[in-house]
């Protein structure tokens, strides 16, 4: 049968609570059979975890977050000039301890985007299949959080930063709608804006181009749960007071935010599978 609508999932990234994305897409593919959604979009810390689901590595995903993340050689608060070494993440741990299938990948039907943002003009670029760029390099730049690994990755001879910094939740949900699915999974990681992580962020903008100073004084500035998505039917799913933080190195919290992904995946079986059933 042909399908008459289309169904997106979302993720916005959240550095080390991405763990329980993680789990959740797990679950989806392992527990419940859902594994051929139309549209993923997953910012920073979810985009690896989506370029394996696309792939169809549903058991790598597991094994990078609770075996391979939990090392002081990704995340150590005493390596200031580069507390999360992404290099590391992309080279060591997704192109040799638990490969990407490149080949697997570029056979998926899903159609996949996983957000950039433009250092020096502030736009969202929205990466995606037909643009025939390296998948490590565009995790490598969709990852590149400024301060805690302060590079710009260069992709089509522009510098890429971080695509959660800068764009917000209406973003994703904007680009979803334009490709035309009515059904919409968010899984949403990313918490709000305050205190010293607030302060710290303006200070940042003050050292950059003017685009993406704009672009970031725009996101810091808004709710992070806020969107509208008219005529879409849209599950949201925003978990609180997960075991990880976004630093957090500590393999049995990893392991207990993965574990909440996939409890909670399996709470909404029901929705889950009404949603996926529409299409």
């Amino acid at each position: 049968m042909e399908k008459v609508e289309k169904t997106a999932i979302i993720l916005t990234g959240g550095a080390m609570r991405s763990a329980h994305g993680a789990g959740f897409l797990y679950a989806l593919a392992t527990d419940l059979g859902i594994t051929a959604p139309d549209i993923m979009i997953a910012s920073s810390g979810d985009a690896g975890s989506t370029l394996y689901f696309c792939a169809g590595q549903y058991h790598g995903i597991r094994r990078i977050w609770l075996d391979l993340l939990s090392t002081r050689r990704f995340i150590s608060l005493l390596r200031f000039w580069r507390i999360m070494d992404i290099d590391y993440l992309i080279d060591v741990v997704f192109k040799e301890q638990e490969p990407l299938d490149t080949e697997r990948l570029q056979r998926t039907l899903i159609k996949w985007f996983i957000p950039l943002s433009d250092y020096d003009t502030g736009a969202t670029c929205y990466v995606g299949i037909k643009d025939n760029l390296d998948p490590f390099e565009v995790l490598r730049a969709a990852k590149a959080i400024p301060v805690l690994f302060g590079k710009r990755i260069l992709l089509s001879h522009r510098r890429y930063i971080d695509g959660e910094l800068g764009p917000i939740l209406q973003d994703h949900v904007r680009h979803a709608l334009a490709q035309g699915v009515q059904n919409i999974l968010i899984l949403n990681h990313v918490t709000p804006w305050e205190g010293t992580k607030k302060i710290a962020m303006r200070l940042y903008t003050s050292v950059i181009p003017g685009g993406m100073r704009d672009a970031i004084i725009r996101d810091i500035s808004t709710d992070t749960h806020h969107f509208s998505a008219p005529h879409a039917n849209v599950l949201f799913v925003s978990p609180e007071k997960l075991p990880c933080a976004p630093l957090t190195h500590n393999k049995e919290k990893i392991k207990a935010t993965f574990d909440r992904g996939v409890a909670d995946a399996l709470a909404l079986k029901d929705e889950l599978r009404a949603l996926f059933a529409r299409a």
